[in-house]
């Protein structure tokens, strides 16, 4: 294979620091990565900005703020999902960066993911590794799909089965399967989008939407077993992606 292993693509808002040092934790171990940082569109842009010229990385900002996917634990943001028009401007902004590398792999981050030691599964061929949830390091978190989802895939020439939902920030995907998947099966994802919001709000948050892109497109998806969430394992010893942590001073440069 010719060409960079990985690059990154920065889903970012207001934390600039943490954001770049998560980039910067794939530089240190991949050196010729092609960097994406995209801006929502109240973000951060100005330190964003300065903070890609001192890495290296493109910086582009939405054509309109996105937000936060819906209300989530303790957090009441009015709405229960993106809107179709977010979802698909929040699919643009990827498919925006493949457009702009040769990297076989991109891994996505957002502002609290981090790379802790060459990843492991880069040496294998895959279209999309997720979050581990069945099992996940420390249980059984199957993150459940509705039925209706895996059939209409089906129906249209995708996959019908996965290991749950979990295409958040620290998964890595094929970016030649991501292009391929975005100009062939976008308007099969819109047509059905807000009638298969009313079954399940994960169809309009990212860490399913991501994936269902993938497995419309015909791709398999596969979990990273060496990727962990620092709430599931605060002691992340001897994995080698580190996410959902809001404490950067935990990694090291």
């Amino acid at each position: 294979f010719m060409g960079k292993l990985v690059s990154g693509y920065l889903w970012a808002w207001t934390e600039w620091e943490a954001g770049k040092k998560s980039m910067q934790t794939l530089k240190k171990f991949y050196p010729d990565a092609d960097l994406f940082i995209n801006v929502d569109y109240d973000g951060d842009i100005e330190n964003y900005t300065k903070a890609g010229k001192e890495i290296g990385a493109t910086v582009t900002r939405n054509n309109f703020q996105v937000g936060y996917p819906g209300n989530f634990g303790g957090r009441d943001i009015g709405y229960e999902h993106w809107t179709k028009e977010k979802a698909v401007e929040w699919l643009r902004g990827i498919y925006d960066a493949c457009k702009k590398t040769d990297s076989k792999y991109i891994m996505l981050f957002e502002e609290d993911d981090f790379v802790l030691k060459p990843i492991s599964i880069l040496d294998e061929e895959f279209s999309m590794a997720i979050h581990p949830t069945v099992p996940s390091p420390v249980r059984m978190r199957p993150n459940h799909i509705p039925q209706q989802y895996f059939d209409y895939s089906k129906s249209v020439g995708g996959v019908d089965n996965c290991p749950g939902y979990a295409s958040g920030g620290g998964t890595i995907f094929n970016r030649k399967h991501y292009i391929d998947s975005y100009e062939n099966i976008l308007d099969k994802f819109t047509d059905v989008y807000d009638e298969f919001c009313k079954i399940n709000k994960i169809f309009g948050w990212q860490d399913f939407m991501f994936q269902y892109i993938m497995m419309l497109g015909g791709y398999e998806i596969i979990q990273n077993h060496d990727l962990c969430e620092l709430w599931e394992v605060p002691n992340f010893e001897g994995f080698e992606i580190l996410t959902g942590c809001k404490e950067p001073d935990l990694v090291k440069l």
